[in-house]
């Protein structure tokens, strides 16, 4: 059967319901991650505190009544003095969050008797600020924890999206998936070819050669990673964390730091490179056609090229399971063509690369196909290697059809 677009106008809609969820998630994250990060900060702060001795002069177990219930929470109080001047205003900890459960609440106030002598510390650079309690607090850190997860998949949701993924919470996984269908093939039927047509950057499918989406993967990535090494170095004494999660840990740290350097590589090359374009004297293809690619680059720094590389790629995604909701996707290289294009120039803003390569569609060539857990793509992969410079890749993307319209089951 022939497939149509049956997505209409959800496509339309599919932006601002992202962007609606975005909102909501970003307040989510700022409430839960605001309330957590400002909580572990306190709690790093108190760290700096110095040490002296006070004098309990409140104890007793606070009470917070609202619509929702009864919580409780540890109200102490005490006197200390700091260079000649005495305060009144210590509490038990630098953040007192009250919770359900009076009985934790009174031992602790049973510790801490009016007129008894304790030992606490104050914030050095306002001395009216102290605590009896300076260790660390779970609690902000979970919070903290949960809005870095959620910032996280935002940024994966993002990911996703500009991928050509379509977010439908009412569409069941076989709907979702020919939305996703219907951006590509609305109908199978060969469409009108074109001369001299401007090839477009590869961006949907499971291969992205996207610099925006690689640096919010980036990004993502070490935000999680550092946030729970950073959690786990001030929750914890050393000796306390068995020896093996200390090396997952740096394992996860280390492939961040490839992330960063690898985003930071590919960002100097677009700092020398503008983005090539690529035009073939005929599209869409048929196998078994010659066809002509005009390639051109312009530099926006003067840089030194050592060789500039064209290859035609027939690349084959295939699903390793049936799972609607998230196959997972192998590659493999049906056809592999590389072709130099120039070599050993120097490239300015006046003299960018400038240059026509002859190509050719194998007679066995299979179509573009997107169906569902068999994709076939048809790549130009563009390589710019630069003397002491990172590399410029870049990903185009061809369509291949035969004469016969394809039907897709």
């Amino acid at each position: 059967m022939v497939v149509k677009n049956i997505a209409g106008s959800t496509q339309n809609r599919s932006p601002f319901g992202i962007g609606c969820l975005t909102v909501f998630l970003l307040m989510f994250v700022l409430g839960f991650g605001g309330f957590g990060g400002w909580g572990v900060y306190q709690q790093f702060r108190v760290r700096q505190f110095l040490p002296v001795e006070g004098e309990v002069t409140l104890s007793d177990v606070g009470v917070n009544r609202s619509t929702e219930g009864t919580t409780f929470y540890p109200d102490i109080h005490f006197r200390y003095t700091v260079d000649g001047q005495t305060h009144d205003t210590g509490r038990y900890r630098i953040m007192v969050i009250s919770s359900s459960g009076r009985s934790g609440k009174q031992e602790v106030v049973r510790r801490y008797p009016v007129g008894s002598k304790v030992r606490a510390w104050y914030d050095p650079n306002k001395p009216d600020v102290a605590v009896i309690d300076n260790s660390f607090s779970f609690f902000p850190a979970i919070f903290l924890t949960i809005g870095v997860i959620v910032l996280g998949f935002i940024i994966g949701l993002w990911v996703w999206r500009m991928k050509g993924g379509r977010l439908r919470l009412e569409s069941s996984a076989s709907e979702q998936w020919m939305n996703l269908l219907s951006e590509h093939q609305t109908d199978v039927t060969p469409e009108p070819r074109g001369h001299h047509v401007p090839l477009k950057p590869y961006g949907p499918g499971p291969y992205v050669s996207s610099f925006g989406q690689r640096v919010m993967f980036c990004a993502g990535w070490n935000a999680v990673i550092w946030t729970i090494a950073l959690l786990c170095w001030f929750l914890f004494e050393t000796n306390e964390v068995p020896w093996w999660s200390w090396l997952v840990i740096v394992l996860f740290l280390v492939i961040g730091m490839y992330l960063i350097i690898r985003t930071i590589m590919m960002g100097m090359a677009r700092m020398k490179l503008s983005e090539p374009t690529l035009t073939a004297s005929v599209h869409p293809l048929r196998p078994d056609e010659s066809f002509r690619v005009h390639y051109r680059q312009s530099a926006k720094q003067s840089v030194y090229v050592e060789r500039v590389t064209v290859k035609l790629v027939c690349r084959k995604w295939v699903a390793s399971d049936t799972d609607d909701c998230d196959p997972h996707m192998e590659s493999d290289d049906l056809y592999e063509s590389e072709h130099e294009v120039a070599r050993d120039i120097q490239v300015d803003s006046h003299h960018p690369i400038d240059a026509t390569l002859d190509l050719h569609i194998p007679e066995d060539a299979v179509d573009t196909n997107y169906a569902r857990y068999n994709q076939i793509s048809w790549l130009l992969e563009v390589c710019v290697a630069a003397v002491s410079w990172p590399d410029y890749t870049e990903t185009f993307e061809l369509k291949v059809e035969s004469e016969e319209p394809v039907q897709v089951a």
